[in-house]
């Protein structure tokens, strides 16, 4: 319905071992086993099984954030994604433990 788009979504990315980040974002690319899926405000419910690669956040105020993590799963619905992962591996593609 035109008007009720929304613009920005709720993520958490967390490990097994602790919480990597939360906050606001206008999308999000994670590393699926079938290949990279970019997810929006207002997607589709999705389920998704991650490989090893960098989860890339845009925040609202445009800037972007990466995290390199291992094995886990995105769970999107209702504007809100969860990223579980085995591990957090730092940085995005500078490989910095976290």
């Amino acid at each position: 319905m035109a008007g009720t788009a929304k613009t920005s979504m709720q993520v958490t990315i967390v490990s097994a071992a602790k919480p990597v980040w939360s906050g606001q974002a206008r999308s999000v690319t994670v590393p699926a086993t079938m290949g990279s899926m970019g997810i929006m405000p207002d997607h589709e419910p999705v389920l998704a099984l991650l490989k090893e690669g960098d989860v890339s956040v845009q925040a609202l105020d445009g800037g972007k954030q990466s995290f390199h993590v291992d094995n886990g799963f995105a769970s999107f619905d209702t504007n809100k994604l969860t990223v579980a992962v085995v591990h957090y591996l730092g940085d995005g593609q500078d490989g910095n433990q976290g």
